[in-house]
């Protein structure tokens, strides 16, 4: 495994306790930061059964639907978060951070590599069978 994808682990662990603590904050229930919670834990999973698939031997069908799932709910969660966070924070509607800004493209950008492993560990799959 590459370092820099030993450091982009490192990252989604550290990151994990401050993004399931701000979801508990703005939706004020347990499904959001428990989904959440499994949908990086799972994303981690991916980039380890990529390059470690004796490790985590994600064989089977039902890992597509994982991958489907990691997909939903991250996207779920950013749709949410974009509306609720300037909100929560108090920003000022000439605040980078609105729900039709380009600043949640960042977001996405980096969970990209987990989600290239993801559909890589898919089409292994898809390409055994």
């Amino acid at each position: 495994m590459p370092f820099w994808v030993t450091l982009y682990i490192a990252f989604m662990v550290i990151s994990l306790p401050v993004g399931v603590y701000m979801l508990r904050r703005l939706e004020n229930d347990w499904l959001h930061p428990v989904g959440g919670l499994l949908s990086t834990l799972l994303s981690i999973a991916f980039i380890f059964a990529y390059w470690m698939p004796d490790v985590v031997p994600f064989n089977t069908n039902s890992t597509i639907l994982m991958f489907i799932f990691v997909l939903f709910w991250d996207f779920y969660t950013l749709m949410r978060v974009r509306t609720k966070l300037p909100d929560y924070l108090g920003m000022s509607e000439d605040s980078e951070i609105q729900p039709d800004s380009t600043a949640w493209l960042f977001g996405l950008l980096l969970m990209a590599p987990a989600y290239y492993f993801g559909a890589l560990v898919c089409l292994r799959i898809v390409s055994a069978s």
